[in-house]
Formats: C-alpha cells, structure tokens, sequence
C-alpha cells in the first residue's frame, strides 16, 4: 500500500483558478484509488473555495494543522511510515520519513511580479524544489523555467495538466438546457453566437486590454464577454469606452455554462504573454472553437498541431472567417493522475 499526505493548503488560498482545480481532480483520484492510503494536512480557516465542499474528505484521514504565517510553514505530524507528502502550493514535511514532492505550475512571480510579493513567493518555491526528491511541471515550458530559476538541471518530470471531459461539442438539446442559466440578453447574444470570449484573470500579463483591441476592430453587430477576473474596474469600464453597451462581464459560472460559451463563441481571444499551461485555449479546442491566442510560453505546446489555434506574434485584426472544428480531447486528468502516481508515489510511497 502506497501512503500519500496530501497538504490542501491551496483551498485556503484561492477560491477558485487552476491550481485549486488540479488539486480538486487530483485528490478525487486518490480516494477512489485502492492502491493508494491517502492522508489530508488540512487548516482550520474557514474555505470558501467552491471546489473544497465537493470533496468529501474522510474525517479519519484529516489531520489538522495551524500555525501562525501557516502558508509559507513546513509542516510536521507523526507518522512511522515510509510515505511521500505533497503540497498543493510550495509547502514541505518535516517528517523524517516523507519524500516531498513538489508540483510547479508557473513562474508568474518571478517573470511579472516586484518587491517583496516576489521575494516571498520565489523563496518560498525555490526552498520546496530544494527539498523534494522530484518536481513535477505541468508543460515542457514549465520545465524549462524551473532550470532557468534554479539555475541547474532538477529532477523533474512533465504531466501535463487535464482538461475536463465535460467540455465538448454539445448537442443542440444540450446547449438549449444550459442556456437556461443566463438572462435574456445574454441567452440572445449566445444564440445569435456573434461574440468573442475572454476568460479568466484580466490584469497585466493576461493582456485582456488586447483583446479588447482586438474586439474593438469587429463590425459593430459583435459583441465580447469576459468570464471571471472579479468586478470590472472604472478603469476597465473607460478602457471600453464606446464599447462597454456590447460588453458583457459573466462570474461563477458551472463548467456546463462556460462549454455553451466555447461551443457558440465566434472565437476565444487568449491574448496571454505567459502561461504555465493555458488552460482555457485547450478547453476551447476541446470544444471545437477557434482560438486567437499569442505564440508565447507554453501555448505553441499546448496547440501544437490544432487547426484551430491561430498564433498570432503582435496584436492583429482577428479574422472572420474562422470555422468551428472536430473536438480534440489531448489532455486528460486520469492520464496526469497517472503520471504522477507512476513517477512520484510508487517509487517512494510504499510501505
């Protein structure tokens, strides 16, 4: 039997956003694993993470830990047996009989951030990759960063991230049951499917003002819609100018919601400078919709060989002849659960 401490740190830190995803279908595989004694570090703050309540962790397997500055802690418990700990974001066991294992997602920090927020957050990375026996990365990008920051070559391993099974090219019953879930106008703009879709964080490096420019550059009849990123800013609102009426910022949405988006979408504009993995340009082929996206980090990875992917090298005038396309399902969760599981808790995790 292969035991496996699980440190769900990352619940407490995000409400939702890829990295809690992962973790999410990660730890649903390891309690439907028979092969797999899985043991959870959980906190005692309050989590308001929608993916935390959905899992269903069993009590006798929770093992509570707090301590003040707690994110940044390593953390320590008794356990006797040979085991591996993994931290969902960049924290490390004491115990004397764990082998850390370290997931990196990115180098956002270290690529785009300043100060002290970089300093912390660099350290803290860089003192789990020293501790671990192996790092995984989620793109061959990643990795490639991970020896550029550390300065030499780690033992590493390349798993990429998964893509939801529930994003695919739906029937027409299918997108007609999720329409119900948006107002009129929307529901009206989504039919009409004369819009581009932006989805995600907004901020900086994200590049959601060149989408907009690029949006902008449409017949007046086109519309955009933003998912996620938080409340629109005044800012954000007088960058939109004439074009905020034909704007539409939508929140919370269920991954059956955001499909119907993808699956009637003119286009996905994914205009990112850096991505770790860029996970919404492969939800989007998944669902058969083109993609306007930069030639950047790691998305010439994650497109590669997609007739639906335009790489673009500077923002341009977006086309208006792009067609919807096959489904290609390339990234699973089961096939990075397994990844993982092969290269990280079976050479170490048995008892």
């Amino acid at each position: 039997m292969n035991v496996v401490y699980i440190d769900t740190i990352i619940f407490d830190l995000q409400r939702s956003g890829g990295i809690s995803v992962y973790w999410y279908e990660m730890i649903k595989r390891l309690l439907s694993d028979d092969e797999i004694e899985a043991h959870f570090i959980v906190s005692s703050a309050v989590k308001d993470n929608i993916f935390w309540d959905k899992l269903d962790l069993p009590q006798d397997r929770i093992i509570k830990y707090d301590k003040f500055l707690n994110r940044y802690r390593s953390v320590n418990y008794v356990e006797p047996r040979k085991h591996v700990f993994i931290s969902s974001y960049y924290r490390c066991s004491k115990n004397k009989n764990a082998t850390n294992i370290t997931v990196v997602h990115d180098f956002t920090y270290e690529y785009f951030s300043k100060g002290l927020r970089k300093t912390v957050h660099h350290w803290q990375k860089m003192s789990a990759i020293k501790k671990s026996k192996k790092v995984v990365c989620i793109s061959q990008n990643t990795r490639k960063d991970l020896n550029k920051f550390s300065k030499r070559e780690i033992n590493s391993i390349v798993a990429y991230n998964g893509i939801s099974e529930a994003y695919r090219i739906m029937s027409d019953e299918e997108k007609n049951s999720a329409l119900g879930a948006f107002d009129t106008q929307v529901r009206e703009i989504i039919n009409d499917g004369k819009y581009v879709l932006f989805v995600g964080q907004r901020g900086g490096y994200k590049n959601w003002r060149g989408a907009v420019e690029t949006f902008k550059q449409l017949p007046i009849e086109y519309s955009m819609i933003s998912v996620g990123g938080g409340e629109m800013s005044e800012i954000e609102k007088a960058f939109l100018g004439n074009d905020l009426e034909r704007h539409y910022k939508l929140s919370n949405l269920l991954e059956e919601q955001l499909c119907l988006l993808y699956n009637n979408a003119y286009c996905l504009l994914y205009l990112s400078e850096y991505e770790g993995f860029g996970l919404p340009v492969a939800e989007a082929e998944q669902c058969g919709c083109p993609v306007m996206a930069m030639n950047r980090s790691s998305i010439p990875e994650i497109a590669q060989g997609s007739e639906l992917v335009r790489l673009v090298d500077k923002i341009e005038p977006l086309p208006l002849d792009l067609k919807h396309g096959e489904s290609r399902v390339k990234f699973s969760w089961d096939n990075t659960y397994t990844e993982i599981k092969k290269s990280c808790i079976e050479p170490y995790g048995e008892n």
